[in-house]
């Protein structure tokens, strides 16, 4: 018996501070005309494509706001025509310099902020209203308003084995600049976000596709090298958790041990080109995604 393929999309509960109100929240909804229901926006999936470039993506095209990613909420399953399907969610916010304006589209005929109380009213479907319930959740406890941090390791580099040169020039291999590329497109859609590299140049590179995806450069950082002692891993880790938006720290995997202790998380044996995006808030750790 063939196994059905599951169909991968993405989307989010985009939100905006009320206004006239300290702590309350609006959230975005859209009409879709053909099947004339009310939802959050979400998308298929282009192949090979990130999840999070989907959400970002989609919510741009079906509304045209100009997002960026914040806490994830639980994926949606259900069944469809083709298959089933799986919808990955975050919270998300309209870009601050430039939040893109709706103009109605084969997808999307209107749009409406609403509160999340007169939202769900709104929706259609039971998982969607099943969704505001846990963003809802994330608000009420503040995560919404969460910061995030991404301890990530280099790519693939050379053999250190067979690499003549001074070890902290040992470059990335293929593989390790295909797990860049990779990564850059996955964090792009959390921006905006500062960059922090071990002055290895397999760090450095690690960075360099996200660096041009964002425009913003790569700073280096000699308490993420190798050899890094626990206070000085401590107190990057304190900085880069004090900075609003996105902070990517690519470092060892020997220092990012010493960081996860530093964050309160139990240590992750990642592999090259592997990382975790840490969201916090107060100093607490609230949600983590393991990366790619």
């Amino acid at each position: 018996m063939t196994r059905e393929r599951t169909i991968v999309a993405a989307g989010g509960i985009v939100w905006r501070p009320r206004a006239g109100s300290r702590n309350g929240v609006e959230v975005l909804v859209a009409h879709r005309p053909r099947y004339d229901d009310w939802t959050f926006p979400k998308g298929k999936r282009d192949d090979g494509e990130p999840v999070q470039r989907t959400a970002v993506r989609e919510i741009e095209e079906e509304t045209g706001f100009r997002v960026h990613l914040g806490v994830p909420l639980p994926a949606v399953r259900y069944r469809v025509g083709a298959g089933p399907k799986i919808v990955h969610y975050w919270t998300a916010q309209p870009d601050a310099v430039d939040p893109g304006a709706f103009v109605p589209n084969k997808e999307v005929d209107e749009v409406r902020w609403a509160r999340p109380r007169v939202a769900r009213d709104l929706l259609t479907y039971s998982h969607d209203r099943d969704l505001l319930a846990a963003f809802r959740g994330r608000r009420d406890a503040g995560h919404h308003r969460a910061r995030s941090l991404v301890l990530l390791r280099h790519g693939k580099a050379a053999s250190a084995g067979r690499w003549r040169g001074d070890d902290h020039d040992r470059p990335l291999t293929e593989l390790g600049l295909r797990q860049a590329d990779d990564l850059g497109q996955t964090l792009a859609p959390y921006g905006p976000l500062r960059m922090f590299a071990s002055p290895a140049l397999r760090c450095r590179q690690t960075l360099e596709p996200l660096s041009t995806h964002v425009g913003q450069p790569v700073t280096l950082d000699r308490r993420l090298v190798e050899s890094a002692p626990p206070a000085a891993i401590a107190a990057v880790i304190r900085e880069a958790m004090a900075r609003r938006g996105l902070t990517v720290l690519c470092s060892h995997l020997p220092t990012l041990m010493g960081a996860f202790d530093a964050v309160g998380l139990k240590p992750l044996d990642l592999a090259p080109g592997e990382g975790v995006v840490v969201h916090h808030r107060h100093g607490r750790v609230v949600s983590t995604e393991r990366l790619p």
